[in-house]
């Protein structure tokens, strides 16, 4: 798994391939959390090269959503692949979307 999180002022990008599991996500909840509570901003996750995810990856995802929505905030999860879109969809994280 290899990811990258871009600062972009007004929101946050979350750039991740490969398999998002329990190490990733402590590792990038570690990263990201500072940054979202520095100020009121977007996360964006891109997740078209994501091959798997596990449930701590998950639990990140959906912490994320619900601090955004706690912060009057977006929370976006773009290029959702195909064989993880159901997982998401029922877990909250997607709630319907692509």
């Amino acid at each position: 798994m290899c990811f990258e999180i871009i600062d972009q002022q007004d929101r946050i990008a979350v750039i991740l391939s490969g398999a998002f599991g329990v190490k990733e996500a402590a590792s990038i909840r570690q990263q990201l959390f500072p940054l979202i509570h520095n100020g009121a901003v977007d996360v964006v996750f891109h997740l078209g090269a994501v091959t798997d995810i596990d449930s701590a990856a998950m639990g990140l995802l959906l912490a994320v959503k619900r601090i955004a929505l706690d912060r009057q905030t977006n929370a976006a999860f773009l290029d959702v692949p195909a064989a993880l879109r159901e997982r998401l969809q029922l877990s909250g994280i997607l709630q319907g979307s692509a």
